[in-house]
């Protein structure tokens, strides 16, 4: 399949995954946007090391199919980092920035963390 169809798929899949995240922490939540973005950020990363840990034990073509289709298309919509730069500046605009510096960190961190033990956990589960 076109790689460009295989990256649209997976973005109108991820695009639709945010924006339902987005609505279970705000309207049925009552938290802020921030914590989806937060929440999106991390899971995502996982998901991207276990990818990446999946793919040490693949074959070259499956990779390069589920690596447009998931990681760069679904995973790629369903991230956001532009999201997280709005919520880190608008906290610091506002004055709260402690609560800017926090989320930051949360979001680096976090996002590195849950990468490396996604990608650690697969590798260590297919050896």
């Amino acid at each position: 399949m076109n790689g460009l169809v295989l990256v649209a798929i997976g973005g109108a899949i991820g695009a639709s995954m945010r924006y339902g995240v987005g609505l279970a922490f705000t309207e049925q939540g009552g938290m802020s946007g921030a914590w989806a973005t937060l929440f999106v950020n991390v899971v995502g990363s996982f998901i991207l090391g276990a990818m990446m840990g999946w793919f040490s034990s693949r074959e070259p073509a499956i990779e390069n199919t589920l690596w447009l289709l998931v990681g760069v298309g679904m995973m790629g919509a369903f991230t956001t980092f532009s999201a997280f730069s709005r919520d880190t500046v608008h906290m610091f605009m506002t004055g709260d920035v402690m609560k800017g510096l926090v989320f930051a960190g949360l979001n680096m961190v976090g996002a590195l963390a849950a990468f490396a033990v996604g990608l650690i956990a697969l590798k260590r589960l297919l050896a």
